[in-house]
This record gives structure tokens, sequence and C-alpha cells, in this order.
């Protein structure tokens, strides 16, 4: 499947060395303000290249929209955007053609498909989610029309043995503040180092992005099939490399050790307790949903693969497709919401 949602759905295209890569928005409302520079901003913050944390692959990722938008609104048609591949050095996998990579999906895709684009990855580069990315920023513009108090906010909490326990508040400032996107100015600093140390010696590192959703009324998800939790965890464990998906605080693993009369404990307000992670019976509890996603080092390592240009850990520029697809599943969730709301 190349289509994500059931509503606001979004299908993504290209290749990671051909001309261009892109996603078609479909059922995005008209009337929604959306502008090349939003977009724009969006792809900014993935874009690789940005630091010496990331890839060295220089692509400037300038967005094109084609259609469903007219003077800052979209028109309730389709959005079709795309972004041309400039520094794609293909030579770099000649010899891939032939050759599987350690922890990639080159023998897979080769054993299912017999045939395969192998420069770069082809369509199972992670470049491919740039394109979600687009998804993402079309969503987080419809639900800032339609739910004007929502935010939802994602930081790097975790690289290598590196923890960031989680903080009362984080702001994107504060996250796109630091080359690693950990808001926490002196483990930020630790990390870079360690991924720096990790690319000066060939290796990688894997680690985790938290997200905070808050502002979501109660209700949202299904109570049965396509539970909120199910309809999150299924989008996110579709990103690259990621491992899993684990909800609630931080301490959780602690907290499952006690008894149910205090895990299950209000809160002295009455509100629900945190362990919820924000959803309780598939729907939306009216409390922040928190999640981690855990990911795992990046497979192509510079000791391993002399050619081709890799992430010596994707963390840092996993946290803008990690939100793009919160707010992907959050706007087609809404639309479901109201298109059938079960209200007596």
């Amino acid at each position: 499947m190349n289509t994500f949602g059931e509503l606001f759905r979004v299908t993504t295209f290209g290749e990671s060395h051909g001309p261009a890569l892109g996603a078609v928005i479909d059922g995005c409302p008209a009337g929604v303000e959306l502008t090349t520079e939003l977009l724009q901003a969006a792809l900014d913050r993935r874009r690789p290249g940005q630091s010496d944390v990331t890839t060295a692959r220089a692509e400037a990722d300038r967005v094109e929209v084609l259609s469903g938008v007219f003077e800052g609104k979209t028109l309730g048609t389709p959005i079709a955007a795309i972004v041309r591949n400039t520094d794609a050095r293909s030579g770099d996998y000649a010899k891939l053609a032939k050759e599987d990579r350690p922890g990639h999906a080159d023998r897979v895709w080769r054993e299912r498909f017999h045939h395969r684009d192998p420069r770069g990855g082809g369509r199972t580069s992670a470049r491919e989610t740039l394109a979600r990315v687009i998804g993402g920023a079309v969503a987080e513009a419809l639900l800032a029309r339609e739910l004007p108090g929502l935010s939802t906010v994602g930081w790097v909490s975790q690289i290598g043995p590196l923890v960031l326990p989680l903080p009362s508040s984080v702001t994107r400032a504060q996250v796109d503040a630091h080359k690693t996107r950990c808001p926490d100015a002196a483990l930020s600093s630790q990390m870079e180092a360690l991924i720096l140390d990790a690319k000066n010696a060939g290796d990688s590192l894997g680690g985790a992005v938290t997200v905070r959703v808050a502002g979501l009324p109660v209700g949202m998800g299904e109570p049965v099939f396509g539970k909120l939790k199910s309809r999150l965890s299924d989008a996110l464990a579709g990103i690259n490399a990621v491992t899993g998906v684990v909800w609630g605080p931080d301490d959780l693993e602690a907290q499952l050790k006690l008894p149910g009369s205090k895990f299950h404990a209000t809160r002295a307000d009455g509100r629900p307790s945190d362990v919820y992670g924000g959803i309780q019976g598939g729907l939306s509890n009216g409390e922040p949903i928190v999640l981690r996603v855990l990911f795992k080092p990046t497979s192509t390592m510079t000791d391993h693969a002399k050619a081709g240009r890799h992430d010596p850990c994707v963390l840092p520029r996993a946290v803008p497709i990690v939100e793009a697809m919160v707010s992907m599943v959050l706007a087609d969730q809404l639309l479901l919401m109201l298109a059938r709301p079960h209200r007596a």
C-alpha cells in the first residue's frame, strides 16, 4: 500500500534516486490555510545535510505545489506536491544491484518483487518520508483550523545510553534550537558528541523520540476496531527504522509493578492517571497523549559501506516524521468522528 488513511488520505510516490518524490493528499476540506512556505518550513526540519550529525547528502528539498491550493487556501480537491532530487549519487550504489546490504530491505524486496531499484534503497529509503512530512503539514493545517488548541510536539529523548526524563513541557522552538533535537541543552551536547564519536568510528546509534499531544477532545478514535492507540501504533511502526512504540510515562515499567489500586488511581483533581497515555477504551480521554517511538541504529555504517551517504543516527531528523504521522492519524480520525459522531 502506498496510501494512508480513510477520509484524510495521503499517497506517497517516488524513489530515493529518481527524478522526484511527492505526495497526493485527498480528503482535505476546502478553505484550509495552506501555503508553500508552510510546507517548506516542515520539509526544512527534515531536510538532509542540516548539520554534522546528519547525512552529508545535500538536498535543498524545495517543494512544488502542483494542485489543490489557490491563493493560500485549499480547494477541497487533491493536493499534489513534489520535491525534486538534485544530489543523488547513483554511482555509489552500482555494485549493490547484485549485493544485499546487511540490515536493509534489499534481499526481501528482491525475493518478493524480483526487480528493484538499488540506488539509495529506492522506494525503501527513508527519503520517502519527505512525502509523509508534506502530508503531515497539510494535516496540521487542517487540525489548526478545527482544533485551535491542539499541540503536537516531538523531541529526541534518547540516543544510545543517554536518556532525557519526561519534561513537564516542551515547545518546538526549544527542540529545534539544538542539532540533536533534544530540548535539554546539556544533554543535547552530550548526545551530539556521542553521535560524532560513532560517525568517526564508522558506527551508528539508535534511540527514541517522545511525542506529547495536548488539546484533543474526549472521544476521538473507535471503541473496538480502529482504536486510536492502534491507529497511531500502526502509523508510527511504519516509519523506517522504528522497532516499537511505548505508551504512557517513561516510568511505566516501574508503575506496572504496582497493585491495581495504585496503578489506576485518579489524580487529586479527579483527572485520569497519566499511565493511560491519554487513551482509554480506544478513545482519547482528554488528557495529553504521551508515547515514545523506538528507533534502531542506522543499518548502513561507514565501516561497512565506503560508498553512499547515511545518517550516523536517524533520531534528529526523525522528529518531524513522527510528528507528521501523528498529525495524519489525528486529521483522519477527526474527519471520521465528524462523519459518524455516534451521538443519541
